[in-house]
C-alpha cells in the first residue's frame, strides 16, 4: 500500500507523540507498506526515520496561516498551508490511503477528496479544551466536529477517547495500541533503589510543569518519608532547574536515550496531572516496566489496570499523595518483573498495521 503520511509534527524520539509516528511508520515499512512524509517544523526537532521515507514538503506553522480560514479555530488552521494544500490535491491520487496525524493537520482532510482518509486523534481537543477552559469550547467543538466528519477512519489510543468522540459527535473510532519502547522489558542484571522515585515527562508542555510545581509547592512539605526524586526528560527550563535544586533529594537527569530503563530502577512513577487529555505515554512506559504509577484520574485515563499483579495508586489531594509516599512498601525485582510481563501479554497488540493486515 502506497501511504502519504501528513503530520504536525517531525517523526521522532523527542517526545512520546512524536516517537509513536516514527514506530508506527517504521512498522509500515517492515509490512511492506511504502510511505512518503509531510510534516510540520518545529523548533529543534528533526525527523529520524530512513532515506526510503521520500519528504514532499514541509508546513511552516504560522499565526498568519489562522487568517485563510478564519471560521475554524486556530488550533486546527496555525499549520493550514495554502502550497502545502495544493500539492496534497495534485498528489492525493498517487496514494492509496492519506494518513493525517495529530489533530493540527485535519483541517487538510477536508479540502481533499479521497477514499481513503484516516484522522488519527492523539487527543481529542474538545476534551483537552474542557480542562484549560470553557470559553473556547463551542468553537473548539464545531472546528473538530467538521473535521472529523471527513475521515474515512477515525483512530485514537483508547477505548475512553473513542467512546467520548461517540457521545460528542456521534461518529465512530476504533482506538490503537502505543508501540511499548523496551518490548518485553527483562530485569535481568538490573536493579531497583528501595527509595527512588521519578518524575518523566516533555518538560516544556506545561501540563508537566505544573504538575511538578504543584507537587514540590503543595505535596513535598507533607514527606517525611526518606526518598530521593529523579525528574527525567528533556526541555527543562532554566527556572524550573533552578527550583529543583534548591531540593537536596532531588536531581534532574534531563533527556535521556532510554526512558524506561531509568523509571525501572525506580519505586514508582508520579504523575500529579490535572490538565491534558488522552493516553499518558510516560503512563504507557511505566507499566511496561512493572513500575507503579502515582497518579490522578487523568493520568490513568484510557489506561487499564493489571489484574494479577496491580500498579495504580489513585491520589489527587496533597495528603493523599503524601500518604502513599510516606507509607510506601518496597516494591522488589521479582514483583516488578511479574507485573511487567502481565502488562505485555494484554498490552503489546492492536497496533495501526493490524488493522491494516485485517481489513
Amino acid at each position: 500500500m502506497r501511504i502519504l503520511f501528513i503530520s504536525a509534527f517531525p517523526p521522532c524520539q523527542k517526545t512520546a507523540g512524536q516517537d509513536y509516528s516514527r514506530r508506527l511508520i517504521l512498522d509500515l515499512l517492515e509490512k511492506g507498506h511504502e510511505v512518503s512524509l509531510i510534516y510540520a517544523e518545529y523548533p529543534g526537532h528533526t525527523v529520524e526515520l530512513p532515506d526510503s521515507v521520500k519528504v514532499l514538503s514541509i508546513i511552516h506553522p504560522a499565526f498568519k496561516n489562522c487568517l485563510v480560514k478564519p471560521y475554524f479555530h486556530p488550533f486546527f488552521t496555525r499549520r493550514f498551508d495554502k502550497s502545502v494544500l495544493k500539492l496534497l490535491q495534485t498528489v492525493s491520487a498517487d496514494f492509496d490511503m492519506l494518513y493525517f496525524d495529530f489533530s493540527q493537520v485535519h483541517l487538510y482532510s477536508l479540502l481533499i477528496s479521497h477514499p481513503c482518509k484516516v484522522l488519527m486523534c492523539h487527543d481529542v481537543i474538545a476534551q483537552k479544551f474542557s480542562r484549560k477552559g470553557r470559553l473556547q469550547l463551542p468553537w473548539i467543538r464545531r472546528t473538530e466536529g467538521r473535521l472529523l466528519r471527513t475521515a474515512g477512519q477515525i483512530v485514537t489510543f483508547s477505548r475512553k477517547d473513542s467512546d467520548f468522540i461517540k457521545k460528542t459527535y456521534g461518529l465512530d473510532a476504533v482506538h490503537v495500541n502505543f508501540y511499548l519502547k523496551n518490548g518485553r522489558f527483562d530485569y535481568s542484571g538490573k536493579a531497583v533503589v528501595k527509595n527512588r522515585f521519578c518524575f518523566y515527562g516533555a518538560w516544556n508542555r506545561a501540563e508537566n510543569t505544573e504538575a511538578l510545581e504543584w507537587f514540590l509547592s503543595h505535596v513535598y512539605p507533607k514527606l517525611s518519608c526518606d526518598a530521593h526524586f529523579i525528574v527525567i526528560g528533556g526541555g527543562v527550563s532554566d527556572a524550573l532547574l533552578n527550583k529543583i535544586s534548591t531540593y537536596k533529594n532531588f536531581s534532574c537527569l534531563g533527556f535521556v536515550d532510554d526512558p524506561v530503563e531509568e523509571i525501572a530502577c525506580c519505586q514508582a512513577l508520579i504523575a500529579p496531572l490535572h490538565k491534558g487529555a488522552g493516553v499518558k505515554v510516560k503512563v504507557i512506559d511505566a507499566l511496561s516496566s512493572g513500575t507503579c504509577v502515582i497518579g490522578t484520574d487523568i493520568a490513568f485515563e484510557g489506561i487499564e489496570d493489571n489484574t494479577a499483579h496491580g500498579l495504580f495508586f489513585f491520589a489527587e489531594s496533597p495528603k493523599e499523595f503524601a500518604d502513599i509516599l510516606n507509607n510506601w512498601q518496597t516494591v522488589e525485582l521479582s514483583e516488578k518483573q511479574a507485573a511487567a510481563d502481565e502488562f505485555f501479554a494484554r498490552y503489546n497488540s492492536n497496533h495501526f498495521t493490524d488493522l491494516l493486515s485485517n481489513a
